[in-house]
């Protein structure tokens, strides 16, 4: 198994390959708001392709490695990030978005086939106005250290704060704050297409489609993850003690072993 960064020209597609995965489809993983590919890379990356997976993870432009300007990105110019990254694979993928990532993927799938996709802790159709107005009620400390972020970048971002919004109790500081010292600033334009209806339209219901949510999720609530689910016509799964970062958090790993086990039952003819 070798982690290779490929140089796609401008974007940035992280790479673990497995000694052989003839038999099994590709899987590109698509990151939320605020991080890059680097989020996939230190766990999920290498646990699926133990698994047998081809397992890439892109940053959409603008983050992580890739090229681009944030200033413009639209939730559009992500999807097209998303096409150029599948383009470069030799088949197909099985799309797997969480968080912002999985309103990129929905709107992907109006558009484009996927043999299969996972939606994790994924913003729903409808958007994330409910989702802050509650988020802000609840936490508004949090709620106003977000806005910092985006305004002055992540220097004055407390790993206090970025914990709570995100990652468990137990997870050891020193985890929370090297991740907060990589977390960076979003498109102004793609945060604004959230605020509203993000994904419009029919989403493919008939597509073999994995809707899992975190149940220790302050940003996006069990009622927002059965909306997603709802929308592809499937039911949605949940982790216990996982919190909105479930792909770093404590308990990644019977995350990372519910989509495996998924990925495990999908029909390769499919």
């Amino acid at each position: 198994m070798s982690g290779t960064s490929s140089p796609l020209p401008g974007l940035e597609l992280v790479t673990e390959s497995p000694a052989d995965a003839a038999s099994t489809p590709p899987v590109l993983f698509v990151h939320g708001a605020y991080v890059g590919a680097w989020c996939w890379a230190e766990h999920f990356l290498p646990a699926l392709a133990d698994r047998g997976y081809a397992a890439h993870a892109v940053s959409l432009r603008g983050h992580g490695g890739s090229d681009g300007s944030l200033a413009s990105a639209g939730i559009d110019d992500f999807v097209a990030d998303v096409r150029t990254a599948v383009e470069r694979l030799d088949r197909p993928p099985v799309l797997v978005g969480h968080s912002m990532g999985g309103v990129v993927v929905q709107r992907y799938l109006q558009r484009y086939d996927a043999p299969a996709a996972a939606l994790l802790a994924a913003i729903p159709p409808q958007g994330m106005a409910g989702l802050t107005v509650e988020f802000a009620l609840r936490d508004p400390t949090t709620w106003i250290q977000f806005g910092l972020l985006q305004t002055v970048g992540p220097g004055p971002t407390s790993p206090r704060v970025m914990r709570r919004a995100l990652f468990s109790a137990d997870l050891p500081d020193a985890r929370v704050e090297a991740y907060a010292r990589r977390v960076q600033q979003e498109s102004p334009r793609a945060l604004a297409e959230l605020t509203g209806p993000a994904v419009t339209g029919r989403v493919p219901s008939d597509l073999p489609t994995l809707v899992l949510g975190a149940d220790a999720d302050a940003i996006v609530p069990s009622w927002a993850v059965e909306a997603t689910a709802r929308a592809f016509d499937t039911d949605a799964t949940f982790v216990p003690d996982v919190a909105h970062a479930m792909m770093l958090d404590t308990g990644w790993e019977r995350v990372a072993s519910t989509l495996a086990e998924w990925l495990d039952g999908i029909d390769p003819a499919s």
